[in-house]
């Protein structure tokens, strides 16, 4: 799927967005237009996120709030708007079987989609009399395609943490790293955060890291565990797991400046006058190339 989104400038004063539907534009394609900020430019300050990085700006950054919507507005003008394409291909499957309802799972999907750009979907359901692999291994055959599961379950029976990496699942016990009656319970679910983190790491081929303060080490005890200060996977080692997740036909959502659409070939036509501008340009430019080496004979 994609969608064209153009930014143009309506004055020195503001930058106003629009954004279009490619044309003809199916109806799973959706460009709706941002609501204009309210409350002055205090209220925009906040609201603002540039399309360039898809980050709000910063106060006390490098450039002043102008500078950084004036940096959008030239970007813009020279590319014509983007052409944003979804995420595609199977996603990630977080499921906590605990009576006690946690949010351990959703602050993980957050950074992983913060992180990876992917969705990660978060269940509660308890398993029944199945265990936790037969559940898990049953949400692997369902009708849509998942990349893997994760199961956050209390077991007494199982380790700290199973990993199955040709099922693509894995399986953390939350039983088996309480912090403890004179603990607080908040122990416990950082080492579910790492746990988990960890399960994702094996099954995608990470390995153990030579990184010292990664989570992918080689850990014995609840204490080693403990004594890492990240609770998640550094970057370097999600760039690995990112070449796993391909592997899968997993694609992470990504845009394409409109001008290098029309060079590569495949641009659909022009829908306003940003997009016009940058189109003549290009067939201009492609008209004068082919011409020039027939001038030079």
């Amino acid at each position: 799927m994609k969608r064209i989104m153009a930014i143009a400038a309506a004055a020195v004063a503001a930058a106003v967005f629009a954004q279009e539907a490619d044309k003809p534009a199916p109806a799973a394609e959706k460009a709706a237009a941002p609501a204009a900020p309210a409350g002055g430019k205090a209220s925009e300050e906040k609201t603002y996120v540039s399309v360039l990085t898809g980050r709000p700006w910063q106060p006390g950054g490098k450039l002043t709030f102008e500078e950084f919507k004036e940096r959008d507005r030239k970007a813009i003008e020279y590319t014509g708007g983007f052409i944003f394409f979804d995420a595609e291909g199977p996603r990630a499957m977080a499921v906590d079987t605990r009576a006690r309802e946690h949010k351990t799972l959703e602050d993980i999907a957050r950074l992983y989609k913060r992180a990876c750009k992917l969705d990660m979907d978060v269940r509660r359901e308890p398993r029944g009399d199945k265990c936790p692999m037969e559940m898990a291994q049953g949400m692997m055959k369902a009708d849509r395609p998942l990349m893997l599961v994760l199961v956050v379950e209390n077991c007494g029976r199982l380790p700290a943490l199973s990993v199955f990496p040709e099922e693509r699942i894995g399986i953390v016990n939350a039983d088996k790293l309480k912090g403890g009656e004179d603990k607080d319970p908040a122990i416990g679910e950082m080492r579910v955060t790492k746990e988990v983190w960890r399960a994702m790491g094996f099954i995608a081929g990470v390995g153990f890291s030579a990184q010292p303060n990664d989570m992918m080490q080689p850990f014995a005890t609840l204490e080693d565990l403990d004594s890492s200060d990240n609770a998640y996977i550094q970057p370097m080692n999600m760039m690995k797991m990112d070449k796993f997740w391909k592997r899968w036909g997993v694609k992470q959502p990504h845009k394409v400046p409109y001008r290098a659409a029309i060079r590569q070939g495949w641009a659909s036509p022009p829908t306003n006058d940003l997009q016009r501008a940058v189109w003549e340009q290009e067939k201009t430019n492609k008209v004068h190339k082919a011409a020039a080496p027939a001038a030079a004979k």
